[in-house]
């Protein structure tokens, strides 16, 4: 004899004799054979239909759907069943960039909402960056450091950093374009408004500091604003007016010393 009584079934298919009775009872998965005792046996075709069965239960339908859906031909149910498993595959995979998301906001200090966060940064997704920023910086104080500051931020607070970060980079871009050298003095004032800004906002940025920002921007590694996205050459040019910068405030201290 091929069929299984129903202890065998429960055993193979991970569920108790009491499901498999509440089954029967309702009519959705009924024994196809007794034994001379009177015991239930099931054939390869019930258990295929209970499997059938346990897999809508696992997409979440009640029993009196399953039963409909059962009625349905063999074709029919496949095409469903297929259906069923890529739209709950989509769902998951949504769900699960959606933590991956809310993962990489925290390891950059991200206290924002979701909400907060589409509205502070709309489509630019910093936390997108997290992982490679994190591998590059992460053993840095200062990178522990930006992110016990901005765990305090609110949404006003990065607005405002936002906006004023933006009114640098606008400066520096139309200096560019106007022609202006990096190494011009008005130049290497944006650049100190701009290393201030970082102090200000996300870590200590004294000089070198600064300096080593600014190798990165060349290197045009999305860390913090990728200048060339706003225009070619533009990583260059910061870069420059950076490093500038950094020798003039290196002189100035000296010559201070000095004094």
């Amino acid at each position: 004899m091929n069929e299984l009584t129903v202890g065998a079934v429960a055993a193979q298919a991970g569920v108790s004799v009491r499901t498999l009775h509440h089954y029967d009872e309702l009519g959705l998965l009924e024994p196809s054979e007794r034994s001379a005792a009177g015991y239930r046996l099931y054939s390869a075709a019930d258990i295929a239909r209970l499997q059938r069965i346990l897999f809508y239960r696992e997409l979440g339908f009640e029993l009196a759907t399953i039963a409909t859906m059962l009625a349905a031909p063999d074709e029919d149910l496949l095409r469903e069943q297929r259906a069923l498993l890529t739209e709950r595959i989509e769902r998951h995979r949504a769900m699960v960039a959606a933590i991956d998301k809310e993962l990489s906001a925290r390891k950059l200090g991200l206290t924002l909402t979701p909400a907060e966060r589409l509205e502070v940064f709309g489509g630019t997704t910093l936390e997108d960056n997290a992982d490679r920023a994190e591998r590059r910086w992460g053993a840095s104080v200062h990178w522990h450091q930006q992110r016990e500051r901005v765990a305090g931020y609110t949404a006003e607070d990065w607005q405002r950093l936002r906006a004023e970060q933006a009114g640098i980079h606008q400066r520096l871009l139309d200096a560019m374009r106007a022609g202006t050298p990096a190494t011009d003095p008005a130049v290497l004032d944006l650049a100190e408004e701009h290393r201030r800004h970082l102090d200000r906002w996300l870590h200590d940025c004294p000089p070198e500091v600064h300096r080593t920002l600014a190798e990165a921007y060349l290197a045009n590694e999305r860390i913090g604003r990728n200048y060339d996205d706003m225009a070619p050459g533009l990583s260059r040019y910061v870069h420059d007016a950076i490093t500038a910068n950094a020798d003039r405030l290196t002189s100035q201290k000296k010559t201070s010393m000095h004094a």
